[in-house]
C-alpha cells in the first residue's frame, strides 16, 4: 500500500483535482496501511519533496493510531511555515487521549506554537490559538 500512496502523492495534479478527489483516495489508502507500510512511510517521509509532504499531512485523518502522530512530528521539524501550519492543523484533530498524551510527551510542539503566535497572520493565528486551547491546561 505504501507504494500506491507514494505514486499517488507524486502525481502531478491540479489543486482542484487533489482537493476534490486525490486526498480522499490517499486517506483510503492510509486506512489500509499495515504496520510495515507505516514503517516504510516513517523511513521515507523526510526524503520526499515538500509538495509530497504537504499532500501527506493533509491526508492524515486521525485514525487514532500513534503512527500518524509520529509522521506529523517528523514533518513539523521541516523548516517551512506552511507545512508547520498544516501539521498543527492536523494535530488539532487529535483532541483525544492519544493526542493529548502525545503532545504531553512532545512539549516542544507547544513551545514552538507559542513562539510563532506573535508573527502569525490572522488565519494562522486562529489555527494556533485553537491548537493551544485544546492542548494546554489553563
Amino acid at each position: 500500500m505504501y507504494n500506491e500512496l507514494d505514486e499517488l502523492l507524486l502525481e502531478e495534479t491540479t489543486v482542484d483535482s487533489w482537493y476534490d478527489d486525490g486526498f480522499s483516495i490517499a486517506q483510503d489508502i492510509l486506512n489500509q496501511f499495515s504496520s510495515n507500510d507505516w514503517e516504510e512511510l516513517s523511513n521515507e517521509v523526510l526524503n520526499k519533496d515538500l509538495d509530497w509532504q504537504k499532500k501527506l499531512v493533509y491526508c492524515i485523518d486521525n485514525q487514532g493510531i500513534e503512527e500518524e502522530l509520529n509522521i506529523i512530528c517528523k514533518l513539523i521539524l521541516i523548516d517551512d511555515e506552511e507545512l508547520f501550519e498544516m501539521c498543527i492543523d492536523a494535530l488539532r484533530a487529535f483532541d483525544n487521549e492519544l493526542g493529548h498524551s502525545f503532545i504531553k510527551k512532545n512539549p516542544q510542539i507547544i513551545m514552538e506554537v507559542e513562539k510563532r503566535m506573535d508573527v502569525a497572520g490572522n488565519a494562522t493565528k486562529r489555527v494556533l490559538e485553537d491548537f493551544l486551547r485544546k492542548f494546554t491546561i489553563i
